[in-house]
């Protein structure tokens, strides 16, 4: 019989909560029983849910990186309604890295670039539902 890895971490958490830690004399080290348990499970957790977080954070990344240069008028906008640079390299720079990291200069571009704007606020607004994706994604681990 094969267990998967988070089954194995949740079988030591559980083991650990209702067997070891009752047996063992010394408030202190039961505490850190109990506290060995709660790891294990968090890891079982995010073991169990890790892969499907990636897949799911690619998808929003890459989504989201290239709709954002048609958002800021990258694409095909008069030179006159275009991103600045600072923003075009902040853009370039999430497509060859597409990690939720990658946003923060695309977020300190944007709002240098001034957040007043409609193109500006649009993006700030696509990048905000996808960060907030993101956290999410991280409490269903913590949960």
């Amino acid at each position: 019989m094969s267990f998967e890895s988070h089954e194995l971490l949740g079988r030591l958490a559980e083991g650990l909560r209702r067997e070891i830690a009752p047996a063992v004399d010394g408030e202190y080290l039961r505490t850190q029983a109990h506290m060995a348990a709660v790891i294990l499970e968090r890891l079982a957790r995010e073991a169990a849910l890790g892969e499907r977080h990636r897949d799911a954070e690619a998808a929003d990344l890459a989504e989201l990186a290239s709709g954002l240069g048609e958002i800021v008028g990258i694409d095909g906008a008069s030179q006159s309604q275009a991103a600045p640079e600072e923003v075009r390299s902040a853009l370039a720079r999430l497509q060859d890295d597409p990690e939720v990291m990658s946003l923060g200069p695309v977020v300190e571009a944007l709002y240098s670039w001034g957040p007043e704007r409609p193109a500006a606020a649009a993006a700030l607004e696509a990048i905000r539902s996808v960060l907030r994706r993101d956290i999410d994604r991280r409490m269903d681990i913590a949960r």
